[in-house]
């Protein structure tokens, strides 16, 4: 199991293989937080991407992309079940089903094909 430790110090314990996405985000009341999103449910941590990557050791299976507004999103590659050219109304770029989630990216579906062939 691996340990997350939350804003307010509390912690919890997920399973590596059941997070699905990790990306940066704001707080409302102070720094930026790293949001980890595993099985059914998410937590906010001041612990950077870089770290929690480093720490959770298999680094190489979360596909490192990019969010339609430019910021990096980290999807474990054994999660993805689809991707998609998004439609025209979401277009450019690529719509991922992740762990039952939706991730817009920039990249093309043949770019996510490499990076989830490299990932295996």
């Amino acid at each position: 199991m691996f340990s997350l430790t939350g804003l307010d110090g509390s912690k919890i314990y997920v399973s590596v293989g059941s997070i699905i996405r990790i990306r940066a985000s704001i707080t409302e009341d102070g720094p930026p937080a790293t949001e980890v999103e595993y099985g059914a449910g998410y937590i906010f941590t001041h612990e950077t991407i870089a770290d929690l990557l480093a720490r959770i050791g298999t680094a190489d299976r979360f596909l490192r992309l990019t969010t339609r507004g430019g910021s990096p999103v980290y999807l474990n590659a054994a999660a993805i079940s689809s991707i998609r050219a998004a439609p025209p109304i979401n277009a450019p770029g690529t719509e991922i089903s992740v762990g039952g989630l939706y991730q817009h990216v920039m990249e093309t579906p043949a770019q996510i094909q490499d990076l989830l062939a490299a990932a295996s």
